[in-house]
């Protein structure tokens, strides 16, 4: 049975593709015919036997294979029989196919056209050769004059000048005169040529390349006729080139044309009179527009002023707000620390009294004297803790006193260490003994605030608390950045820390108050605040240096106060009575008792109550009986003033001694009316105890006040001018006494 894929393709080029001669070989890679087919006889191509090789039947197929592409075409290939034909090569799997056919019409197609292209090429070439006598002056002449036409053409130096034969009409165009003299034309904007001139240098020097008209213009001669004038601009083979015609219309056009012209011109005219009047309109608009816009800018800028101003407005509000939210809770830590202050000073009073009387009899035994010595210090130490508070909630006044710095700076490091994590370590150089004249309370509350600061901004990380305490003499040279400053001795606290460090941005700032970078609820921004206050209250200064990821130190600059070295308080014993008899009144029992024992021991006969009426009806039954009465402030059934007012009216020259654990209770204005001589805040020494009794025996008519827990006078008021009491520090040859000094009528007592 045949193959059916050699009959297919025999069918192919027998009867499909019968008028193409197409023929058809299958090849072997090694180049060997396997199959062929088609009409070889129409092609000249010899019938190949069995073995042979296409390059031995089709000459062109040479040096072929192996094929590198898929394919490969082969155009107008002359056979060696003279058969012209065409061919594709391609790839069959591993094999490959070569179909060839007839290509003789398409040769004599192309041959025709070769013959076409070359007459064409030679028609150019004459073309060429007649516009090169374009470059000839005289061929430009004739031409032009052979048109009837005038050329103006542009010089090397940018001006026009006639060239050529011009016609004798001319002689009838604006500065004729010159241009047939040889002259440039000059250009100027009153002539319709003129304007032109300058139009088509204008667009040649934007590189314009085709011609353009200037439109019909009139000229008169000497007889009053119209002519016409038409002007053309054209750029050629690098001539530039005004070309000048007359009368180049029929009479019957130039009459429609100049009635046009004259429409136009008079629609020019309205539309100028209507666009002088839409410019004014305009004008007048625009100027409106410039005012509204000014108008509404201004009303702008006063909204954005009076925003401003309401935002700074409402800013204020808050902040005020802020503050008195902040004052109120002040006021509320006041008012809970002065209830707190009275019923614990009464305690602390009954404490310190006994622990005195106690020691006054130890002396036999030294193991329980030392024992009850450091129960009267903490003691001590309690009540000036009770007075940090109150000063704290601004219930007392701040006192200025010799204070040795050193100190102050161990107790604070004492109460730290107990609540510093175990990843902050504390460093000390405490160097400097020296003293500086300030409030214990408030170099207490400095310290403390800087060293909390310096533990927060360890608090993560963990680090080094470095406090540094040393004497430094500051010239007058030394004093760059510290202008607060004046020469001088002064003593340098140093607060450094190992932790996050401040902000450039912001470092300016944290002196401000209220100013934080804590959360909300977690600081209020008043600590470097009342820091700084108090620094400069003591007439010092404060300075920072601070690096991010490293750390800050603080230093504060704080001038000495000369003390001499034997000025610590005397010792001396506290005055003794002279068996003068004194009423003591107090609701606590333990008050009366503790208080009792100890005027006994003082040289003092004691009558006590515990009821301020029962004490009125004792004083009225034995007015003449006593020397002196001791009274508590705050009592159930009658209170001190009161119970002092009474006794008072009953006998005018009894010496009063007021006592409280609260000093709002008293009031000097209120106090001085009734005629009450002194108070005492309580807790008390016995030494202050001693002192205020001695004083009020002796001075019966001055009202003096001697602060418990303060140990100074707060306050005098002279009466009748007999006496003085002065408060502060009496320095006397070689001893510093903290206390009163009494300066009577008839010299110093």
């Amino acid at each position: 049975m045949p193959n059916p894929i050699t009959s297919i393709l025999d069918r192919i080029c027998f009867e499909i593709f019968k008028g193409h001669c197409l023929v058809y070989f299958l090849i072997n890679p090694s180049g060997t015919i396997v199959q062929w087919g088609g009409d070889l006889s129409q092609l000249n191509i010899p019938a190949p036997g069995k073995t042979d090789k296409i390059s031995d039947i089709i000459i062109f197929m040479e040096g072929i294979l192996p094929l590198k592409e898929k394919s490969m075409e082969f155009s107008c290939i002359k056979l060696p029989s003279g058969s012209c034909v065409d061919a594709l090569l391609f790839q069959i799997g591993k094999d490959y196919g070569l179909i060839i056919w007839d290509s003789t019409p398409k040769e004599e197609c192309l041959t025709q056209t070769q013959q076409k292209c070359n007459e064409l090429s030679l028609l150019i070439e004459g073309q060429k050769n007649r516009m090169t006598r374009l470059h000839d002056d005289a061929f430009f002449g004739d031409l032009f004059q052979a048109l009837n036409f005038a050329v103006l053409e542009m010089n090397a130096q940018g001006h026009f000048v006639l060239t050529g034969t011009p016609p004798a009409w001319v002689q009838h165009i604006p500065q004729s005169g010159r241009i047939l003299a040889g002259m440039a034309y000059e250009e100027d904007a009153f002539s319709f040529l003129g304007n032109f001139i300058r139009e088509a240098k204008s667009g040649w020097s934007k590189h314009r390349t085709d011609s353009f008209k200037s439109g019909l213009w009139i000229e008169k001669d000497d007889t009053g006729q119209e002519l016409f004038f038409e002007a053309t601009a054209v750029h050629i083979y690098g001539r530039k080139l005004i070309i000048i015609s007359h009368d180049l219309h029929h009479p019957m056009e130039t009459n429609a044309i100049i009635q046009k012209g004259r429409e136009l011109a008079l629609s020019f005219h309205s539309l100028k009179r209507s666009g002088r009047k839409l410019k004014s309109m305009h004008d007048e608009l625009e100027t409106r527009v410039k005012e509204r816009t000014k108008e509404l800018e201004e009303a702008t800028l006063n909204l954005a002023n009076e925003l401003k101003e309401r935002k700074k407005a409402e800013k204020e509000r808050e902040e005020i707000s802020k503050r008195l939210r902040q004052s109120q809770k002040m006021e509320a830590i006041g008012t809970l620390a002065g209830g707190i202050s009275h019923d614990f000073n009464n305690i602390l009073a009954a404490i310190i009294g006994f622990t005195e009387l106690s020691l006054a009899d130890a002396n036999a035994t030294p193991l329980l004297k030392d024992r009850l010595e450091k129960t009267l210090f903490a003691a001590n130490r309690a009540k000036d803790l009770v007075r940090q508070i109150l000063t704290f909630s601004h219930q007392t006044e701040y006192e200025k006193k010799p204070l040795k710095l050193k100190q102050t700076v161990t107790e604070v490091l004492n109460l730290l260490q107990a609540s510093m994590p175990a990843n902050i370590h504390i460093q000390t150089d405490l160097k400097s003994n020296a003293c500086i004249l300030a409030d214990q309370t408030q170099m207490h509350q400095v310290i403390m605030n800087l060293c909390t600061n310096a533990w927060h901004s360890m608090k993560k990380t963990g680090g080094t608390l470095c406090i540094g305490l040393k004497d430094a003499d500051i010239s007058s040279g030394k004093l760059v950045g510290l202008s607060r400053l004046m020469p001088g001795r002064y003593l340098l606290l140093s607060i450094q820390d190992s932790g996050c460090g401040i902000r450039p941005d912001i470092i300016e700032k944290i002196f401000d108050p209220y100013f934080t970078t804590k959360g909300k609820d977690k600081g209020t921004g008043l600590g470097l605040s009342i820091v700084h206050g108090i620094v400069s209250q003591l007439k010092g200064t404060i300075t920072i240096a601070s690096q991010v990821g490293k750390g800050s130190t603080f230093t504060i600059y704080l001038p000495t106060f000369d003390r001499p070295d034997n000025a610590a308080p005397s010792k001396e014993l506290p005055p003794a009575g002279k068996n003068e008899t004194i009423l003591l009144v107090d609701d606590e029992p333990f008050q009366t008792e503790m208080t009792g024992q100890i005027l006994n021991r003082l040289g003092y006969r004691v009558v006590t109550c515990n009821d301020g009426l029962r004490a009125l009806d004792i004083f009225r039954e034995q007015r003449d009986r006593f020397d002196l009465v001791i009274t508590d402030m705050v009592m159930p059934k009658m209170t001190g003033d009161r119970l002092s007012e009474k006794i008072l009216e009953i006998r005018p020259d009894i010496p009063i001694l007021l006592c409280s654990g609260y000093s709002d209770d008293i009031i000097p204005e209120n106090l001085e009316k009734i005629g009450i001589t002194q108070y005492l805040m309580k807790p008390y020494s016995m030494m202050e105890l001693a002192r205020s009794v001695q004083g009020a025996l002796k001075q019966k008519s001055v009202f003096d006040v001697i602060g418990g827990s303060s140990g100074r006078v707060h306050g005098v008021w002279p009466h009748e001018g007999r006496s003085v009491i002065h408060s502060g520090f009496l320095k006397l040859p070689g001893q510093l006494f903290e206390g009163c000094c009494f300066l009577h009528s008839d010299g110093p007592e």
